[in-house]
C-alpha cells in the first residue's frame, strides 16, 4: 500500500516536472489557469441563475394575494381590497398595489410591518431612489428585501386617501401566499429560466468548452509521446491519469484560487452586474452556498477529467508513436453531426412562422445554434485536411519541398486543424448572433424613440378608472392654464385598431373601431381638426395635420368623428391633454394629481409610452445578449491567440532542421503560409458563410433581423490579416531556431 502511494505521488511529481520542462509549458500553464477560471465562472453562473430564479419565484409566491373568499364569507367581509396599477418611471415599469384593509388585523404581505394609512405609500428602495416622490402618497417606509422579487425591483404599496376602492371595482383577497407566483413586478418581465439558461450556455458555455479543449491540447505532441511511452512500458490507465493530473494540477489550483474571491463577494454582499445593471441578491446566493462551492470545486475536476480523456491510454507493448486515429474519429463524428444542426437551423424559420416563438421552438433553435457552432470547426477541419492532399500533390509535381511538407503536415492532422480553426469559426458565429439578435427589434425601438423625439411630453393620454367620471372636472380644473383637453371615445380602445370578431345571433360579426373626438373649438383645432358648426359629430379623415391623433390611433383608423361640446367624460373614454405650444407638461405632477383625484387606476401616459416602455424593457433584456456575447467572443479570441502562440513555438522548433535538407530558409515562409495562414484564412471565409446559416432563425421572416455584409467582410479581412501576421511570426521564429539548431550526436 505504501509502495502504491509512493508510486502515485512520484507520478504526480513527474507530471508536474514534465509540464514545467516542456517547450510550451508556460503557454499551457497560462491557458489551463484561464480555462479553469472561465469554467468555474460558467458553472457558478449557472448555479447562481438557478438560485436567483428559484428564490425570486418563492418570494413572488409568498406575496401573491389569495383571491378567493373563505367558505361562507361575503364580499363585504373580505379583509383586503386590492387594485394593481402599472406605471413607469424613467421608462422603467413600476407596479403599485393599491390596498384598502377592511379590518385593522388584515394580513400583511412579506416585507411589510404595517399597512400604510390613508394617502400614504411604502416604496421599494430602488423606486424611492428613482425620485418618484409622493406620486402614490406620502412615503412612510420601504419594503424589506423579503418582500421584493429582486433587490432592484420597483414596487410599492399605497392606500387611497378617499377610500375609493369599493367591492365592485377591486380584487377581494383574504391574505397572501400562493402555490404559484403571480405575474407581478419583475416576475412579469423576466424570460423563462430555460431560455436564459440556453443563452448562458450558448454565449458563455460554448466558449468555455472550447477554451478547455484548446488548453488541454496545447503542447499535445510531447505529451502524446510520453503517453505512448508510458503505455509501452506497461503503465496503466490510472497511472496515465496521475501523470496527466500532476502536469495540470498547479494551473488548475491557481484558476480556482483566482475565482474564489469573486464567489466570496457575491456571498457577502449584493453585486450589481456591470452593463446590465441587475442586482444579484447575496441572500439568494447564501441560500445555495453549498451548490455554488460545489460548482467552483467541480471546475478543476472537470478540466482534469478532460485533460485525461484528451490523452488516451495506448495500452502496453504498443508503439511509442503518438496515435491520431481516435482524435480523427472524434473530428469525423463532430463533422457528421454538423448537418443535423444545420438542418435544425433551416427548419427554425418555418417553425417560427407556423407555431410562433413558443418556448419549445426557441429552445430547439438555440440548440441548433450551439450545435452548429460546436461542430462546424470539425467539418471545416475535414475539408482542409482533404485539401492537404491537393497541396501535397502540388508540391510533389512541382518539386517544392515546403509545399510538399506542408501538404503532408495538414493532410493527416484533422485534430490540429480543428483546434486551429475553432476560434475563428466560433468567434465569427457568436459575433454575428450578437449583431443580428438585437436588430430584430430595431424597427419597434426606433419607432418608439422617433415618437418620443417628435412629441416628448407635450401630449398625454389619461385613461380613467371606473367611477371617476364625475371627478373629471375637478381634476381638469387643476391643470395648467395653457393646457387643452379633449375626449377621445373609441369603441374598441386605443390598442385594438385592427378590429375584432364577436359572436352575434347569426354567427361571427366583424366589429371595426370607431373613434369620436369631442372638445371645445380650441381643443379640436389644436389637434388639427376643424371645429364643426353644429353640435352633431361629422366624420373627418386623418391627415398630415392631425399628427397627434395619427400617433395615438392605429393605422386601420382612417377617419374620426368630431363633436363640439363641453368636457364630459364617461366610462371607457380617454382624455387627450396637450400643450398647443408643444411644451413639455409636468408628467410627474399630473400623474400624482390624477391618482389623488380620479382614484387608483388613473393612467397618465405620454404618446407612445407603451411602445417606449416595451422598447426600454426589451433593450434591458438584450443587454444580456450583448454582455454574454462580447464575453464569449473575447474568450474565443483569447483561446485562439494562445493556440496560435503555441503553434508558433511548436512550428519553430519542429521545422528548424529543414533548412539543412533544403539549404534555404525561405522554406519556412512556404510551410508557415500553407499550415497556418491558409487554414486560418479559409476558416475566416467559411466561418462567414456559415454565420449566414447560423443566423437564419433571426434573419428569415417572420423575424426581421439583419446581418450586415460589411460586418462579415470586415471580420474576414481582419482575421486574414491576423492569420498572415501569425504565419509571419512563425516563420521568423523558425529562422531563429534554425540558426541555433545543431544535429544531436549520440
Amino acid at each position: 500500500m505504501r509502495a502504491g502511494r509512493s508510486l502515485s505521488s512520484q507520478l504526480l511529481r513527474m507530471g508536474r516536472a514534465a509540464g514545467v520542462g516542456s517547450s510550451d509549458g508556460r503557454i499551457r500553464f497560462v491557458a489551463l489557469t484561464i480555462a479553469t477560471a472561465v469554467l468555474a465562472v460558467t458553472l457558478v453562473s449557472v448555479v447562481a441563475t438557478w438560485a436567483t430564479y428559484e428564490k425570486r419565484t418563492e418570494r413572488g409566491a409568498a406575496r401573491t394575494p389569495v383571491l378567493r373568499l373563505h367558505e361562507g364569507q361575503t364580499p363585504d367581509e373580505a379583509p383586503l381590497r386590492l387594485q394593481m396599477y402599472l406605471d413607469d418611471v424613467h421608462d422603467r415599469q413600476v407596479e403599485v398595489v393599491f390596498v384598502e384593509p377592511v379590518r385593522p388585523d388584515a394580513p400583511l404581505p412579506p416585507g411589510m410591518s404595517r399597512w400604510p394609512g390613508a394617502g400614504e405609500a411604502v416604496l421599494s428602495p430602488s423606486l424611492a431612489a428613482d425620485g418618484v416622490g409622493d406620486r402614490y402618497g406620502r412615503v412612510v417606509g420601504s419594503i424589506a428585501p423579503e418582500g421584493l422579487a429582486s433587490p432592484g425591483e420597483r414596487y410599492a404599496y399605497a392606500r387611497p386617501a378617499d377610500g375609493s376602492l369599493t367591492v365592485e371595482h377591486a380584487m377581494l383577497a383574504t391574505g397572501f401566499g400562493s402555490p404559484d407566483a403571480g405575474g407581478f413586478g419583475d416576475l412579469a418581465t423576466v424570460r423563462p429560466f430555460s431560455v436564459f439558461l440556453s443563452l448562458l450556455i450558448a454565449m458563455l458555455g460554448l466558449p468555455a468548452g472550447l477554451f478547455a479543449v484548446v488548453a488541454t491540447r496545447l503542447g499535445a505532441a510531447g505529451r502524446d509521446r510520453r503517453t505512448a511511452l508510458l503505455g509501452a512500458l506497461g503503465g496503466s490507465r490510472r497511472q496515465l491519469a496521475l501523470l496527466s493530473t500532476g502536469e495540470a494540477a498547479p494551473a488548475l489550483l491557481l484558476g480556482v484560487a483566482l475565482t474564489a474571491p469573486a464567489l466570496g463577494a457575491v456571498l457577502v454582499t449584493d453585486v450589481r452586474i456591470p452593463f446590465v445593471g441587475y442586482v444579484l441578491a447575496a441572500s439568494d446566493m447564501r441560500a445555495h452556498a453549498w451548490q455554488l462551492v460545489g460548482a467552483l470545486i467541480a471546475a478543476p475536476l472537470m478540466l482534469a477529467a478532460v485533460n485525461v480523456l484528451m490523452h488516451r491510454w495506448t495500452g502496453p507493448g504498443r508503439s511509442t508513436r503518438p496515435r491520431a486515429e481516435s482524435r480523427g474519429r472524434l473530428v469525423k463524428a463532430g463533422a457528421a453531426l454538423c448537418p443535423v444542426f444545420l438542418g435544425i437551423l433551416s427548419w427554425s424559420p418555418t417553425a417560427f412562422a407556423t407555431q410562433g416563438a413558443t418556448q419549445t421552438v426557441v429552445l430547439v433553435s438555440l440548440l441548433g445554434t450551439v450545435g452548429a457552432l460546436a461542430t462546424l470547426p470539425a467539418a471545416i477541419a475535414l475539408l482542409l485536411s482533404a485539401a492537404g492532399r491537393g497541396v501535397t500533390a502540388l508540391g510533389r509535381s512541382r518539386g517544392l519541398a515546403g509545399t510538399l511538407l506542408a501538404g503532408r503536415w495538414t493532410q493527416g492532422r484533422p485534430g490540429y486543424l480543428s483546434r486551429l480553426v475553432a476560434g475563428v469559426v466560433i468567434a465569427v458565429g457568436l459575433l454575428s448572433v450578437v449583431q443580428v439578435y438585437p436588430s430584430m427589434h430595431t424597427a419597434s425601438v426606433q419607432g418608439a424613440l422617433a415618437m418620443r423625439e417628435r412629441f416628448g411630453h407635450s401630449i398625454l393620454t389619461v385613461q380613467m378608472p371606473h367611477g371617476a367620471e364625475e371627478r373629471t372636472g375637478s381634476w381638469a380644473a387643476e391643470l395648467p392654464p395653457d393646457v387643452e383637453v379633449a375626449v377621445l371615445d373609441s369603441t374598441l380602445g386605443l390598442a385594438n385598431g385592427a378590429g375584432e370578431v364577436r359572436e352575434g345571433p347569426d354567427g361571427p360579426v366583424e366589429v371595426r373601431q370607431e373613434v369620436t373626438v369631442r372638445g371645445s373649438c380650441g381643443a379640436l383645432q389644436g389637434l388639427g381638426l376643424k371645429c364643426p358648426a353644429g353640435k352633431g359629430a361629422g366624420a373627418v379623415p386623418l391627415s398630415p395635420s392631425t399628427t397627434a391623433l395619427r400617433a395615438l390611433l392605429p393605422a386601420s383608423v382612417t377617419q374620426v368623428g368630431v363633436s363640439r361640446g363641453p368636457l364630459a367624460a364617461r366610462q371607457g373614454n380617454v382624455l387627450i391633454v396637450y400643450s398647443p405650444q408643444g411644451e413639455a407638461l409636468p408628467l410627474g405632477r399630473l400623474k400624482r394629481d390624477a391618482l389623488a383625484v380620479l382614484g387608483p387606476g388613473a393612467l397618465v401616459e405620454s404618446v407612445g409610452q407603451g411602445w417606449i416602455g416595451g422598447a426600454a424593457l426589451l433593450s434591458s433584456q438584450l443587454r444580456w445578449v450583448t454582455l454574454l456575447g462580447v464575453a464569449g467572443v473575447g474568450l474565443v479570441a483569447l483561446a485562439a491567440a494562445l493556440n496560435c502562440l503555441a503553434e508558433v513555438v511548436r512550428f519553430a522548433r519542429s521545422i528548424a532542421p529543414v533548412s539543412v535538407v533544403t539549404g534555404r530558409r525561405r522554406v519556412y515562409v512556404t510551410v508557415a503560409a500553407w499550415t497556418l495562414a491558409a487554414p486560418l484564412c479559409a476558416a475566416a471565409v467559411l466561418g462567414a458563410v456559415s454565420a449566414v446559416w447560423v443566423t437564419l432563425p433571426y434573419t428569415t421572416p417572420p423575424r426581421n433581423g439583419e446581418l450586415p455584409p460589411q460586418m462579415l467582410s470586415a471580420s474576414v479581412a481582419v482575421l486574414c490579416l491576423l492569420a498572415v501576421l501569425v504565419a509571419g511570426l512563425a516563420a521568423l521564429s523558425a529562422v531563429r531556431e534554425s540558426r541555433r539548431w545543431r544535429p544531436r550526436h549520440d
